[in-house]
């Protein structure tokens, strides 16, 4: 009987036990070995719930296992040394979004994995959803043509996350624009063929959490360790002439509880996520409708666990290269950068 692919995954938190860890269950031919978190009741909690994985409390020794990959769930200043400490011992690795809150780290990571042959991946869910596939098919095939401008927006009404993780800059690196906006950014940014975005503007500031104004439909957080923005708005500029905003927000008065989207404007037609309707002119008569998926995807955090178990056991591509990661980090970054400046940034990466 062969060996079974031999995973380990870091952090033990409600993403790792609510979805990837289900999603690594679902594959016949993987086995969890061993669970790490700095909460060790969390750790062998989910190690138990693995299959009586292995549970440690320092990442460090995970990585010193036998295993083929790493699946990193931790907080997102955590990634950086926990997906250099498995890439060092010459493991491939999947990664909670954002890959990295810097694109000096990204670069670091993406470099490394490179010169050891390592697949390196973020886990950008939305990218498999039923919607964005029939979106990317249509657009792949000449739907949208040149496409001159973009709206990207992950706007929440009150879904606060309440957790430190969360809340705590030196944990999250950002607040919703890192959080919620790295969601909707990639993917618009993979609708548009992931230009290189060159110069942005933007905002990121407390308006609510602060205060008490708008109340938290998670329960409340602690006020004094919010050090996060709790909205942010940007305009990138790209290398091919298109543009884009972005808006992200935590909290906010607006009547949808949450408005994750993207519009995409084309030459050809365009389009919105998650809606999938388009709009187009053919034969001189306008024409618009709704796109459909061939293949229904039910859970699509489990199919981007899929892809990367088949992108390395079949020795194929990331299915969310660094490269592409990389420039969507650029946006986020350059946003925060022309907050603290004040002006109009050139991006760099």
């Amino acid at each position: 009987m062969a060996r079974k692919f031999r995973v380990g995954i870091i952090g033990a938190g409600g993403i790792a036990r609510g979805v990837h860890l289900p999603g690594w269950k679902a594959i016949p031919d993987v086995e969890i070995v061993a669970v790490a978190d700095i909460n060790e009741a969390q750790a062998e909690l989910v190690a138990k719930e693995a299959g009586n994985a292995q549970a440690f409390k320092d990442y460090r020794d995970l990585v010193k296992l036998e295993l083929d990959a790493v699946d990193v769930c931790t907080p997102n200043r955590v990634h950086t040394p926990a997906v250099l400490a498995a890439l060092k011992t010459g493991k491939h690795v999947l990664c909670e979004k954002p890959l990295a809150v810097t694109t000096r780290e990204v670069r670091q990571m993406g470099e490394l994995a490179d010169r050891k042959k390592l697949k390196l991946m973020t886990a950008q869910q939305q990218r498999f959803t039923n919607s964005a596939r029939a979106i990317k098919g249509w657009a792949n095939a000449g739907g949208l043509g040149e496409v001159y401008h973009a709206r990207v927006r992950a706007m929440r009404r009150a879904w606060l996350p309440c957790a430190p993780g969360f809340i705590d800059n030196k944990l999250s690196g950002g607040g919703p624009c890192m959080d919620i906006g790295v969601h909707a950014l990639d993917l618009c940014m993979w609708l548009m063929d992931c230009p290189k975005p060159v110069r942005v503007t933007g905002t990121a500031k407390v308006n609510f959490a602060k205060g008490n104004k708008i109340p938290g439909m998670w329960g409340e957080w602690d006020r004094k360790m919010f050090s996060v923005e709790d909205f942010a708005a940007g305009f990138v500029h790209f290398d091919n002439g298109a543009t884009m905003t972005l808006e992200a927000a935590f909290l906010g008065h607006q009547p949808e509880n949450e408005d994750m989207s993207c519009q995409v404007f084309g030459i050809n037609g365009g389009v919105k996520w998650p809606s999938a309707e388009f709009a187009t002119v053919t034969g001189g008569s306008f024409a618009q409708g709704t796109l459909t998926a061939a293949r229904n995807v039910e859970r699509p955090h489990s199919e981007e666990i899929k892809a990367f178990y088949e992108c390395v056991v079949n020795r194929k591509p990331s299915p969310v290269p660094w490269t592409e990661t990389i420039r969507v980090i650029a946006i986020l970054e350059s946003i925060y950068a022309a907050q603290k400046l004040g002006r109009e940034v050139v991006v760099k990466f």
